[in-house]
């Protein structure tokens, strides 16, 4: 069910730089600086860090391009309404919240420690940085012809859409018999984090094809007895949360029986 968005305000706009040492820097590394320190005080308030989520920072980038193109720092100039553009996108939402600014510094960390020091020094754009509601980021950075930086950064509670995570543990033989373990886990969000469900097992000969042997299995070990001499034997594993969400298979584990 939708619920009522948080409230939304712009930043003041900075002070220009007189000077810069700071080498340029890419959108896409400025998006990653600002959400390391907004993850990084939100650890340090108590606060599970966002998670990034590239569909609403695609969405944030086009905002940043329009406050860029219109001059104008208002959540109005930034484009439609969020609520109708997540809809649109096919983006399950419960709440969201924006926080836009502009700097002069230059562009790179400068840029984006003026923002994130306004932002954060803002009544209205701190609680938004320091939710305990939201759960997802997404972040846009955009730098015109004049230097200025333009940024729109969304924070969305959704559903768990983040993948667990599956890792190999110890595989051993024993004579003919192979012993294989595996752990794993979902990522804690802030909110709405799914939890571990099961794990899928897969197994090997030589470099033949990959079979399934265990499917939705909440087991963390297997042995496998009476192998067959003169063969490499190899396993992957993959975890499952209870959204449905998947991680990737292990990197194959691979053992001989001599």
């Amino acid at each position: 069910m939708n619920v009522s968005p948080a409230p939304v305000a712009a930043a003041t706009i900075s002070t220009a730089s007189t000077a810069s040492t700071a080498s340029p820097a890419s959108p896409a590394s400025m998006a990653a600086d600002v959400t390391t320190q907004i993850n990084r005080a939100r650890t340090a308030a108590g606060l599970r860090p966002y998670k990034p989520w590239p569909a609403i920072a695609a969405i944030a980038t086009d905002r940043s391009q329009r406050l860029e193109a219109t001059h104008t720092l208002t959540h109005r100039a930034a484009g439609p309404s969020i609520s109708t553009t997540l809809n649109s996108a096919g983006l399950q939402w419960y709440g969201w919240g924006e926080i836009i600014g502009v700097t002069s510094f230059p562009v790179g960390s400068q840029a984006v420690g003026n923002l994130f020091s306004l932002w954060d020094a803002s009544p209205t754009h701190h609680p938004l940085m320091f939710s305990s509601t939201y759960n997802y980021v997404g972040v846009g950075f955009t730098t015109g012809p004049d230097g200025r930086t333009w940024s729109s950064i969304l924070f969305v509670e959704s559903v768990d859409h983040t993948p667990p995570v599956a890792a190999n543990g110890a595989l051993r033989r024993t004579g003919t018999t192979l012993s294989f373990s595996w752990t794993g886990y979902d990522p804690i969000l802030q909110t709405r984090t799914a939890g571990l469900r099961s794990f899928d097992l897969a197994y090997r000969v030589d470099s033949g094809a990959w079979r399934t042997i265990r499917s939705g299995t909440a087991s963390q070990a297997i042995a496998l007895a009476g192998r067959t001499h003169g063969h490499t034997y190899g396993f992957r594993v993959r975890s499952r949360d209870w959204r449905g969400n998947l991680s990737a298979w292990t990197t194959e584990a691979r053992i001989s029986v001599p």
